[in-house]
């Protein structure tokens, strides 16, 4: 497993499946998988903050982004036999990187492909396609994600395997209540600009805000409150009933067990971790009908139209005054939440490693 993403991304959701598969396959020794230890700076927190991770790749801190890239391209890798290297991302070094090995891809999304205005500088960097190419087996996250990579790419001469993402064990309902959250709110999480399609929930809340006076829409991530979303929100008179706050890994559950309801109005998703993390603390919740969100919800949550402002606001409403509906999602978050564990992607992708050697 090359060190690629846990160099460039402190936090998401490609570095959290790899340190979830590493955490996996350090403490079961019955999937056959040696991981070999990358001797690297890093910057990803999944990695440097968990004990045994961090020992056995032999990772440190490495202060800066800066620091973890520029070494990650100096590096000679060292001459050594392997099976296979699972490649983390795509930058053009890793190509090149212990040409004797099988490959492995996993492709997340096909999110820069289909919708280009959305890039950002790294994927001007990336031979996404190149190591698709060359791959010995591919994984996909989604069924969505196989589809949109079948239709872009063509035929591919490597199988394809789908092998969702799990979700980490401290998303539970048990989670206490933070001091500093609303005693009633609305959650979202990530990234609100483009196509995660945040402003669709903006203006949804607006039009039930008179309904719900106590209620308060709490934005947990994705940098603060930008000038466009301030004049947006006065505009909607609603600022005194916006938040955006950052919370830590560890407090995100948190965040998820202690909301009224969760919401997902992205239009494009490779899988949506968010989505699993909301149903295993037992939150009902609402997703946009779109790409990976119905493969992954299921019938544990409750749809609207991708954008779709008055549609999404008669969902809200549905879901805040019906407590029988609200119980009903909340149990069947709990057991869909069951059936993805990062114990069961490790014993997937280990079964795609043995079957690649085969």
């Amino acid at each position: 497993m090359d060190e690629q993403i846990f160099a460039l991304q402190p936090y998401g959701g490609i570095s959290r499946l790899f340190a979830s598969l590493a955490r996996q396959f350090f403490g079961r020794p019955d999937l056959n998988v040696e991981l070999l230890p990358l001797a690297a700076p890093v910057i990803n927190r999944y990695v440097l903050d968990d004990d045994l991770v961090r020992e056995r790749l032999a990772v440190w801190d490495a202060g800066h982004e800066y620091k973890s890239v520029v070494r990650y391209f100096m590096r000679v890798q060292p001459r050594r036999h392997l099976d296979i290297v699972h490649n983390t991302f795509y930058l053009p070094h890793g190509l090149a990187s212990y040409p004797g090995a099988r490959r492995i891809v996993t492709v997340h999304d096909m999110i820069p492909e289909l919708l280009p205005k959305t890039r950002r500088r790294i994927d001007f960097l990336t031979l996404k396609k190149r190591y698709v190419k060359s791959a010995d087996h591919i994984i996909c996250v989604s069924e969505a994600t196989r589809d949109d990579l079948e239709s872009l790419y063509g035929p591919l001469k490597a199988p394809i395997s789908v092998i969702h993402h799990g979700v980490d064990p401290h998303f539970a309902p048990s989670a206490p209540k933070l001091d500093t959250l609303p005693e009633n709110y609305l959650l979202f999480v990530g990234h609100r600009g483009q196509y995660k399609d945040a402003r669709t929930l903006i203006e949804a809340f607006s039009v039930i805000k008179d309904r719900f006076p106590h209620l308060t829409l709490l934005f947990v991530g994705g940098g603060s409150l930008t000038l466009e979303e301030h004049a947006l929100l006065d505009n909607l008179g609603i600022r005194a009933r916006v938040l955006q706050t950052t919370l830590s890994d560890a407090d995100m559950p948190s965040a998820y067990a202690h909301a009224t309801a969760f919401v997902f109005p992205s239009r494009f998703e490779g899988f949506g971790i968010p989505v699993l993390e909301a149903f295993a603390c037992g939150v009902p919740t609402v997703l946009a009908r779109a790409t990976s969100l119905p493969e992954v919800g299921s019938d544990a949550a409750i749809y609207f139209t991708p954008g779709n402002i008055k549609e999404l606001a008669e969902n809200l409403i549905h879901i805040l005054e019906n407590n029988p509906l609200r119980e009903k999602l909340s149990r069947r978050g709990l057991m869909r939440a069951s059936e993805f564990t990062w114990k069961r992607s490790a014993e997937q992708t280990a079964r795609v490693y043995a079957q690649t050697l085969d």
